[in-house]
């Protein structure tokens, strides 16, 4: 009884090593991922219906009549295995067998509920032309959160391109696949839907999703539609540490106009835009945001912008506490006023310059019929017959006011800016050659770089 034993032991240890050096010689065959060395891995483990599986991948394109009896192998031997099933249902409708196709990816399906099966057969019914089924499917897919949601969110706007009825459809109820969809819309350039989807996310009140409602207070802005930019802004600014824009006869509807902030270059905030030869810094107590002139930078660029709200038809002043080293008069440094809509140029004030005191630079306008925003923009221009500036500014303050000026002191054209311009010190020719200002500002988003002055 004990040498039967031990026989059956050592026959069943030897069938156990004969076992492992066939899966070993098949493993190895396969894993070349020649047809040769998986049909030899077949023959070597008949019962693995993975070899069959990817011998079927292998030759798809060139036999697919073959490649279907392969899979239909494969799925024999595994009934669990989605993606044979998946490709199985592909051969399936090229040979124009649809119902076997749906079979095929229903069992997909059943085997695996990650977000693969559905998408296949959101996809199925799609080319069917059958709604109701890919909405099913669509919005189970949608329920997996994928990391990449724009295919499917891209084929249920060829469905239906409704924002509203994707949401609804889809039921994108978590911030994962809400951003998505807010980033898909905005490459539809679709305004309305952008800040209606953006409007959810930013009720879903998560932080995760504050990088992605900034892009579209940007995007808002750059496409000329701020008013909808703004509700989402104040809606935010209780995550950022700003406060609300509001347009009030009593406030300035700038924003961070005191520089308390290191502008974020985002929104309703500062938009900071780098420029060679120039460096910026942030100083505290007192808070003054500066820029330092190398002497090196182009002739003409803009350092910064902001929109800012305004009500149509209104008397403004713009005024602008800031301070100087080594800018002279006439630096061709100056705050331009254009109108939101349309670019068209509301008022520029005087070139900054303390050097031979004041400090503080103002200039009036009236928002124009229609008008609800208006861009206020840094830039510089250098002068004919002058150098590139060099020296520093530092702003102290930015701020509108609703009041009119009628006593003439300053020019809603800026005639005050070009009569400065005629008391510049004759200085050096370095060129002939200066750029044209432009009207509008320039959409941007970077960092401060903040340093020590």
């Amino acid at each position: 009884m004990k040498k039967a034993i031990t026989a059956g032991c050592l026959i069943a240890l030897m069938a156990g090593i004969a076992w492992n050096l066939l899966f070993a010689v098949a493993d190895l065959s396969a894993r070349r991922n020649q047809p040769d060395g998986i049909r030899l891995a077949m023959r070597l483990m008949p019962a693995n219906g993975a070899y069959p599986a990817q011998l079927a991948d292998q030759i798809y394109a060139m036999d697919p009549t073959e490649a279907k009896s392969l899979l239909q192998r494969a799925v024999k031997l595994n009934r669990y295995d989605a993606s044979s099933w998946i490709q199985l249902a592909l051969l399936c409708e090229a040979a124009d067998d649809l119902p076997q196709a749906e079979e095929a990816l229903s069992r997909a399906a059943d085997a695996d509920s990650t977000f693969l099966p559905s998408w296949s057969l959101a996809n199925f019914y799609f080319r069917r032309q059958n709604a109701d089924r890919f909405w099913y499917w669509a919005q189970k897919a949608a329920q997996m959160a994928p990391d990449d949601a724009t295919p499917l969110l891209r084929l249920s706007w060829y469905v239906s391109p409704s924002a509203p009825e994707i949401e609804s459809r889809l039921q994108l109820k978590r911030p994962a696949i809400d951003a998505q969809f807010v980033n898909f819309l905005m490459s539809q350039d679709d305004p309305g839907a952008v800040a209606s989807a953006a409007s959810h996310l930013l009720a879903g009140n998560s932080k995760d999703s504050t990088g992605t409602l900034l892009e579209v207070c940007d995007w808002l802005i750059a496409q000329k539609r701020p008013e909808l930019a703004l509700p989402l802004w104040n809606g935010l600014v209780s995550r950022i540490s700003y406060a609300p824009v509001q347009v009030t006869s009593v406030s300035s509807p700038v924003t961070n106009g005191g520089f308390a902030n290191a502008p974020i270059s985002h929104g309703f905030d500062w938009h900071l835009i780098p420029v060679e030869g120039v460096s910026s810094f942030l100083n505290v107590n007192p808070n003054v945001l500066g820029f330092e002139f190398s002497g090196d930078e182009p002739d003409s660029f803009t350092l910064m912008n902001q929109a800012a709200p305004v009500e149509a038809r209104k008397p403004y002043v713009l005024t602008v506490d800031y301070t100087t080293s080594g800018i002279i008069p006439g630096s061709g440094i100056a705050w331009l006023v254009t109108d939101a809509r349309t670019g068209a140029v509301l008022t520029r004030t005087p070139s900054l310059s303390s050097e031979q005191g004041g400090g503080t630079a103002s200039a009036c306008f009236t928002a124009p019929d229609g008008a609800a925003f208006v861009n206020l923009s840094l830039l510089y221009q250098r002068q004919p017959g002058t150098v590139r500036v060099e020296g520093k500014l530092g702003l102290k303050g930015v701020r509108l006011s609703a009041q009119d000026c009628r006593d003439g002191k300053i020019s809603p054209t800026g005639d005050d800016s070009r009569r400065s311009e005629t008391t510049l010190k004759k200085q050096r020719m370095e060129g002939s050659r200066s750029s044209n200002l432009a009207d509008g500002p320039i959409e941007t988003s970077v960092d401060l770089l903040a340093h020590s002055s």
